[in-house]
């Protein structure tokens, strides 16, 4: 189950323990499976020295009873791996911190990285708008009437007026 001698080592000894107890479910189970495939495939063979009728109608029986329950296993077997893939997901699951690390400092650097790019999209932005905001100001205050200073007559034609 452990990939390297490093990695193992890493890891704790109730970790050790339940990968040890995970890879002898997985021997059992298919040594199960095995055995009783093979011990079908035996009482499946028709032997020739058989001389009494009653005697091969038993054995019939017999045979057809012990391959239901060897096929029985099987499934028992099947259902047992069954269960132990989900307990071994559910393990790399919570026990893979290397790899849910890596994929947390990938995403951090992406969005990382997008950050910096629309920090740089709005520096540039800024900048455009000041320099347009400044071309505006210019533009408003030369347009600007300047009004002509007051001298005394016109302060008489005011007052005449």
């Amino acid at each position: 189950m452990s990939a390297n001698p490093s990695r193992s080592s890493q890891l704790s000894h109730s970790t050790q323990n339940l990968l040890k107890s995970y890879k002898s479910r997985l021997q059992e189970d298919i040594r199960v499976m095995h055995d009783n495939f093979n011990e079908i495939i035996k009482s499946a063979k028709i032997n020739a020295d058989e001389k009494q009728l009653v005697q091969k109608e038993l054995q019939g029986h017999f045979d057809i009873y012990q391959m239901k329950v060897r096929a029985a296993n099987i499934v028992r077997a099947g259902e047992s791996l069954q269960k132990l893939i989900s307990d071994l997901k559910t393990f790399v699951i919570l026990n893979d911190f290397p790899s849910i690390n890596e994929q947390l400092n990938q995403q951090n650097l992406t969005l990382k990285t997008n950050g910096d790019l629309l920090l740089q999209k709005l520096m540039e932005m800024r900048d455009q708008f000041s320099i347009a905001l400044i071309d505006l100001e210019n533009e408003y205050y030369n347009s600007i009437r300047v009004p002509r200073p007051v001298t005394k007559d016109d302060d008489q034609s005011i007052s005449l007026g």
